[in-house]
């Protein structure tokens, strides 16, 4: 058996391996870590303990022994400017990306995902964030890496913002199930409701990763956004993109986006 499937197996591992494995796909920052572990103790599926949250795209949470193994550091990745790359990150999940019993995440590589064919194999879960707020998050960390899927604008943080509106026509295109962002930090129904349309015959756990800690987070964060100028102005630089790119058809967006 390949290192890089070296996993945590519990007690529930034989009700896990009749099930259907999840991917869960979203852009960066969209609590989709939380949400991931919070579906996988809920359905009672296995995560691969060779990488954190999941993340099976992500070199930089593989364990620095097993790197070696890991797929190439890389993140939003074009087929158009990283061929062999593109090509290299399928294949990789197709050899590890096993079919049942498993619970994934990627939100660095959404046109890799959006490309590989073996995602049919899985039950989908999309986690859908308002783009600003995502880019108002990113910005504040210095993570630009979405700029690389940019093709119209040319400058910062226009790139990051195009980038970003790409990768989720990528995502939205995705079979699955969305929840909302929005919805998922103020409830726990939403997650419930998404997991069930997944996976109707499977009982669920309670979820259970809203607390009090977690409402005051969210209220002293949705407070920072409501008073930044910052993010304001981001939120008009989302809707100018969108209105650049909106004559685009939508399908040949997603397809050029995946090139």
């Amino acid at each position: 058996m390949s290192k890089l499937r070296v996993l945590k197996r519990g007690n529930t591992w034989g009700h896990a391996e009749e099930l259907c494995s999840l991917f869960v796909v979203s852009l960066p920052r969209s609590l989709s870590s939380l949400l991931y572990g919070a579906a996988a103790r809920a359905i009672g599926l296995v995560e691969p303990a060779w990488t954190s949250d999941g993340e099976i795209l992500n070199r930089e949470r593989v364990p620095r022994r097993l790197q070696s193994r890991a797929p190439a550091d890389e993140r939003f990745t074009l087929l158009s400017s990283a061929p062999d790359a593109f090509a290299g990150m399928t294949s990789y999940l197709d050899r590890e990306a096993l079919r049942r019993g498993f619970a994934y995440k990627d939100v660095v590589q959404p046109f890799v995902i959006g490309g590989w064919e073996g995602l049919g194999d899985f039950r989908v879960l999309k986690v859908r964030r308002n783009v600003a707020e995502v880019a108002y998050t990113m910005l504040k960390r210095q993570w630009l890496y979405p700029a690389r899927a940019a093709s119209v604008f040319g400058a910062h943080p226009w790139t990051l913002v195009e980038g970003l509106v790409r990768a989720e026509a990528v995502i939205d295109a995705l079979p699955g199930v969305t929840v909302e962002y929005a919805d998922a930090v103020l409830d726990h129904e939403p997650l419930e409701a998404a997991l069930r349309r997944l996976y109707p015959d499977a009982k669920l756990a309670p979820l259970g990763y809203i607390d009090r800690g977690f409402a005051r987070t969210r209220r002293r964060l949705e407070a920072e956004r409501r008073g930044s100028l910052v993010f304001r102005r981001l939120e008009w630089i989302v809707s100018a993109v969108r209105e650049q790119l909106r004559f685009d058809d939508p399908r040949e967006e997603v397809v050029e986006a995946l090139r």
